[in-house]
Parts: C-alpha cells; structure tokens; sequence
C-alpha cells in the first residue's frame, strides 16, 4: 500500500516537473508530448529495482486503476464519434480512412508475421499470427495528437486540415474495433453453454455489453446536471464496464467505445458528459503512459531489431496508404498526404498495454517494446511532418510559417 501512495505521490510531482520542461522544448523543437511519461514508468518500474518503487506485486495491485484508463480513453473517443456527422457528411475522410489505415494494416501484419518467422524463435503459428495482429492493427492508427499541436500553433485551416481531423477520428474508430475483435477470435474464458463461443458471438457479446451499459447509464444519469455526480457516474459506469470486459478476456477499449458511442447519440447531457471527461482526459493519459512505461521489460536483441522494424513497416505503410487513398479520393489530392499521418498516439498506448494484460510471453514483450517504441519516435518527427504538408497545401499560412523558429532555422 505504501508503495502505490509512493507512486502515485511521484506521478503528481512528476507531471508538474514535466509539464513545465516539456512545455519549454516542445515551444523550442516542436515535436508532440507522451514519451517522457513512458520513461518515467521505465525508470520507477521494474526494471530499476535499485529504486524499489513499483514492483510486479504492485502493478498487480494497480490492475484495476490501468484498467479504468484504458477504459476511460474507449469512453472518451466513443463520444467524440458522432456517428451521424462522421458517417453521412459527404467528404473523403471515409475513404481516406479505410483505404489508408487497412492497407496500413494489412502491410503492417503480413511483413510482421513473416519477420517473425525470420527470427526463427519456435513458437506456433497462432502467437505470430495474434502478435501481428496487435502489431497490425497499433499501426493503423493515427492519432489527432499531432494535427492538435499545429492547430493551436499554426492555426492551420482548410480543405486538407478538416480532412485529416475526421480521418484521424475514423482511423481510431476502424482500429479499435479491429483490436477488439482480436480478443473475440483468441478468447480462453470458458462459458458454460456446452460449447465454446464463435468469435462472432465474442464480438456481439463486446458491442451488447457496451450498448447495454451505455442505455443503463442513460436511464441511470437521467438529466443529472451536477459534474461532480456525473464524474462518479462515470467513474462507476467504466470500472464496472472494463471489470467485465477483463474478466471475459474482451477490450475494455471495445467495450468502452460502443458505451460513448450509444451515450452521445441518446443522452441528453452528452455535451456535458463529454466536457467532464475531457477535463479528467489528461490525468488518465498520463496514469496510462506511467503504467505503460512501469510495465515494459528489457527484451532481448530480436525484440529490439522487432521494435526498429516496425517503425519501418509503419511509416512505409502510412506512405504506401496515403498514396493509394489519395488515388481513390480524386486528382486534386495531394500524392504525399501519408506524411501526415505518422502520429500514433495514446490509443495504440492503450492497445499495447490491454494487450499485455490479457497474454503473456516474450513475443508479446517484445511486441510490447515496438509499441512503445514506435510511440515515443513517432512523437519526434510526425507534428514536423505534418506542418510541412499543411504549408504545401497552402492550410497553414506563409506568415505563420515564417514566424517559426524551426523555420527560420532550416533556411
């Protein structure tokens, strides 16, 4: 117990250190924030016994609370999703979306599955194929991360801008479900009905108990206008949601999404709920790199070699996706829109550490460790990446360009 009041007293000390750090050197070399949250749970973690902050024992204590984030942020991208306005608007972030995060996907998991079978590690078939998956489906996704950053910085506006913020909410929306789906095909938990579940009965299971709890806290929160009511509420609602969804072996990410999403489409404080947890967002995401960070353990020179490869096959398939989407979109967009769509952000965090929670072995460690890794490179580069194709599509104007140090710095 001392030892979780200790951590938890560090991560307050430590989210006001950085906070104002990172502030300063993301203003100075432009580049989104997250990775030093994963290495400050590396260095309380585990793997640094000589500080004897966190151990197994503790991380193991702390479940629940990993748990709750990873449900928190499904909760939160669920009521970000307005179904109606994503599905039926009449623009290309659709099939932006599909093309570039499936072939991202598919690329992702083919070249995954054939390098691990390189390695040559004499595991069966079935771990390559589910770690390859994860490893599939982490790539797909884009985080609105870095598109955030160069809004409030740059205040980029236009065609493309819209395109990417909507593209990005799809890519999340598509990859969850796809992650979700994973623990619906590979699923030990025995139910007694005289046989064992499909992974379509799984999957339906994931999307009723999402959709029932979504309807229950509707009935439940009625037209409750106290936040401080609604933040228990919700506290309550996502403990009891993603305490189900482990104890099945599902995604409390699935579950949590399809919950938000219900919510926003028939609560009628939903802007309300959707403000509370917006407010609290922050803190959950960083008690999730923490955990994240405190979890990962040393792998050995294949899982690095892993790691490296995976960042490769990423960014070939953002590129390779961006390019075959933008074909399919029409003549006037741009070839070269994959560079923009590099950030990876907290969902794939979340994907990583669900993950982990569920299996076990040093292919998921080492799956683990390219996550993460991913994550923490992607954070460097992808904001730059992306205000470079902003200012060649003409969304982020020449005089905010030119009033950036990075700028004036590369001329």
């Amino acid at each position: 117990m001392i030892a979780v009041l200790f951590f938890l007293s560090l991560v307050a000390i430590a989210y006001l250190l950085t906070h104002f750090v990172v502030e300063k050197l993301q203003h100075r070399f432009f580049f989104t924030s997250g990775g030093e949250y994963v290495l400050l749970g590396v260095a309380v973690g585990p793997f640094t016994p000589w500080l004897e902050v966190v151990n197994p024992d503790t991380l193991r204590q702390l479940a629940p609370l990993m748990s709750l984030a990873i449900g928190w942020l499904g909760l939160l991208y669920g009521m970000q999703l307005d179904l109606r306005k994503l599905l039926l608007t009449r623009d290309s972030a659709l099939r932006l979306s599909s093309v570039a995060s499936f072939l991202t996907l598919a690329l992702v998991s083919v070249l995954s599955f054939f390098f691990i079978g390189y390695l040559n590690l004499e595991l069966k078939e079935d771990e390559a194929i589910l770690v390859s998956a994860l490893l599939g489906t982490a790539a797909g996704v884009t985080s609105p991360t870095a598109l955030a950053l160069v809004r409030a910085r740059f205040d980029a506006q236009g065609a493309l801008t819209e395109l990417f913020e909507r593209a990005s909410r799809l890519d999340e929306l598509m990859s969850i479900l796809l992650f979700g789906s994973i623990f619906c095909v590979v699923n030990h938990v025995a139910v007694d009905v005289g046989r064992d579940l499909t992974a379509a009965e799984w999957l339906l299971i994931s999307l009723a108990l999402g959709g029932g709890l979504g309807l229950l806290f509707r009935l439940f929160i009625g037209e409750e206008s106290d936040p401080d009511k609604q933040f228990l509420a919700l506290v309550g609602i996502i403990v009891f949601a993603s305490g189900s969804a482990h104890y099945l072996e599902l995604s409390p990410l699935l579950v949590n999404l399809v919950l938000g999403i219900v919510l926003v489409n028939v609560a009628e404080e939903s802007d309300a709920i959707l403000a509370v947890l917006e407010r609290t967002a922050q803190p959950m995401y960083i008690v999730l790199l923490l955990f994240a960070g405190a979890m990962w353990t040393p792998v050995e020179a294949w899982g690095w070699a892993l790691a490296v490869a995976f960042v490769i096959m990423r960014t070939l398939g953002k590129f390779l996706g961006g390019f075959a989407a933008a074909v399919t979109v029409g003549t006037n967009t741009r070839r070269d829109i994959g560079r923009g769509l590099l950030a990876q952000g907290e969902v794939a965090v979340a994907m990583a550490v669900n993950f982990k929670l569920v299996y076990e072995g040093p292919l998921v460690d080492a799956a683990f460790t390219a996550v993460l890794f991913s994550v923490v490179a992607n954070e460097l580069w992808s904001a730059r990446l992306l205000r470079g194709v902003l200012i060649d599509a003409g969304d982020i104007r020449h005089a905010a360009a030119d009033d950036d140090p990075l700028a004036k710095e590369s001329t």
